[in-house]
């Protein structure tokens, strides 16, 4: 993948109004009680990560932008973010316990959340790091 290092882009920080919103989703959800569908069992969890759009070849198109998780398996990540986001690709840099883990999302799905939005998709690639310096300033 190519990365675009020489300046840093402004990352956009995630609201409180989305990140109470995601909590308010966790805290009121049901266990469901269906059949799984999927072969990878999905945990709800509410996580701020940084995510930017990326081209067809991997190039990533705009700034960065702090997101929330609405819940995270070993092959898939699913998001709440506050305006629509037109994205076939997204990287996603996702710290865990200490770790960071970089990776290209395959956009599976865009829906309406109450007054925010949600996305999900498949991981296609490990990134070594994420495609841009970002200035969280």
């Amino acid at each position: 993948m190519l990365t675009d290092s020489k300046s840093l882009r402004p990352l956009h920080k995630l609201t409180q109004e989305l990140s109470d919103f995601a909590k308010r989703q966790f805290l009121n959800s049901t266990v469901y009680k269906g059949g799984e569908r999927r072969q990878d069992k999905r945990h709800t969890m509410a996580i701020p990560v940084v995510i930017i759009r990326l081209d067809d070849d991997n190039q990533p198109i705009g700034d960065p932008i702090e997101v929330i998780t609405r819940d995270v398996s070993p092959t898939s990540i699913g998001f709440f973010h506050t305006q629509p986001l037109e994205a076939h690709r997204l990287a996603v840099k996702l710290r865990l316990a200490e770790t960071e883990v970089n990776l290209v999302v395959l956009m599976e799905w865009h829906a309406d959340a109450g007054p925010f939005y949600g996305m999900g998709g498949a991981y296609i690639e490990k990134l070594d790091r994420f495609p841009v310096e970002i200035d969280a300033a």
